[in-house]
């Protein structure tokens, strides 16, 4: 099989960016984490259990809010963290023009092989870079879409002030976080975010006489949607449309109660309830889903 120019192009890419790369730079470890899951991320888009489900029905909530903006097919857009590359493929399906970047060498490559197969590859461009300096100027794109980066991030403001800047003003920016509450975890007495401080104060308890290992610095954190909300303000964005994605598994005192199969018919009739913004339910899906605008101010 003929090797895609993109791939050239990442492969020069790769290099200068393993170049610049410090090993004190905190990013460094998420981008070694997802070296080692690579695999996993491919394969939770193909697989028929509840988290495939979950994760399979964010790609396609994004791809549907894309979409409904009915932008022309001229239209250029840029995915951050492309991953295994699906949702970059589905859109150059669709006859958008695509650049994919992503920071982790085992996900471009994954998402190189992804559009060879697919024949999308000559309506896309790979780049291996840094969302937090990405190498595009300034008002380059019509739409910027990140699923599953911010939450990765540890400057996640800084993100979406750079994701805002390659993109045109009263262009668009498609964004997730991970929801600060989960529908199941207000179903399960050991989750109640309302003990999250005793939790926290025993667990640090019993650390420090000893009884636990210390605590491993976590890799992704979880926003409110109001504090995310804010984030995106801060960036120079204006939502104009939100929702969550995403519930289960159900558990009570940390044990499954629900079979996957019937965890998906579940989540299946808690999405529809959170697609028709019902009270609660839309509150409090796993992943908090946003479409924003550029302010024009924002330059």
């Amino acid at each position: 099989m003929q090797i895609p120019k993109e791939i050239h192009y990442v492969e020069q890419a790769n290099h200068k960016l393993g170049e610049d790369t410090s090993p004190i730079d905190p990013q460094a470890r998420v981008n070694n984490h997802f070296e080692t899951v690579a695999s996993h991320w491919e394969g939770i888009y193909h697989q028929a259990t509840l988290d495939g489900h979950i994760y399979q029905d964010r790609m396609a909530t994004a791809i549907e809010w894309i979409e409904q903006l009915r932008l022309p097919r001229t239209a250029h857009l840029l995915e951050i963290g492309c991953g295994a590359g699906f949702a970059t493929a589905a859109l150059a399906m669709r006859g958008y023009r695509v650049d994919a970047v992503d920071s982790v060498a085992t996900m471009i490559n994954l998402a190189s092989k992804r559009l060879a197969e697919t024949g999308a590859g000559e309506r896309v461009r790979i780049v291996r870079a840094d969302v937090r300096s990405l190498p595009m100027p300034n008002n380059s794109f019509d739409l910027v879409f990140a699923l599953g980066v911010l939450p990765w991030l540890e400057n996640p403001l800084a993100a979406v002030r750079e994701m805002a800047r390659v993109t045109r003003p009263g262009g668009y920016v498609l964004v997730s976080a991970d929801n600060n509450v989960h529908l199941d975890e207000i179903l399960d007495p050991t989750l109640l975010p309302i003990l999250r401080p005793v939790r926290r104060y025993l667990v640090s308890a019993l650390r420090r006489a000893k009884l636990l290992p210390p605590r491993a610095k976590a890799l992704n954190r979880r926003h409110s949607r109001r504090e995310f909300d804010s984030i995106l303000s801060g960036g120079g964005l204006d939502k104009l449309r939100s929702g969550t994605v995403g519930f289960g598994p159900f558990t009570l005192f940390g044990k499954h109660v629900l079979p996957d199969s019937t965890g998906i018919k579940v989540h299946r009739l808690l999405q529809v309830a959170a697609n028709l913004k019902l009270p609660i339910v839309s509150f409090y899906g796993m992943q908090y889903l946003v479409m924003a605008t550029k302010r024009a101010s924002a330059g």
